[in-house]
């Protein structure tokens, strides 16, 4: 078989590996939530006190998309926005306690599933794997 079909073809398997993973992602308790609304949610948790307008600018995506992905986690109870106290113009982002509770459980699927990886790949290969995707992705 040439390279390139098989790099095609371990692009394939990588691809359906990554939608299993999204799928363990949207079961049990966080069924009810979308992807995308699990990455806003991880991203609040990774930059506690970030605005609507940083979070756009870091998703390049519209003000008004993320305002629309904001309200809807409002509503849920996931997140709250706090005015703030110099800017009284100025909104900030944090994680309410249920948000907290769909984050540690996020994580759980995460460590799960490295879990499993660690148990595949030896720590050369874990490196070389890193430094793969790394290459790849500042790349592509």
């Amino acid at each position: 078989m040439n390279q390139e079909l098989e790099l095609v073809e371990s692009m394939d398997k990588l691809s359906g590996l990554m939608r299993k993973f999204q799928t363990q992602l949207l079961t049990g308790d966080l069924k009810e939530y979308t992807l995308r609304q699990l990455y806003y949610i991880e991203l609040i948790d990774k930059n506690e006190g970030i605005s609507v307008s940083e979070l756009s600018k870091k998703l390049d995506v519209k003000k008004s998309t993320v305002s629309i992905a904001i309200n809807q986690l409002i509503k849920l109870g996931i997140i709250s926005k706090i005015q703030s106290e110099s800017d009284k113009r100025f909104y900030f982002l944090q994680l309410t306690l249920k948000g907290k509770d769909i984050m540690k459980m996020h994580k759980q699927v995460h460590k799960n599933t490295i879990k499993k990886i660690l148990k595949i790949l030896n720590p050369e290969e874990v490196d070389s794997f890193i430094k793969i995707v790394n290459k790849i992705t500042i790349h592509g």
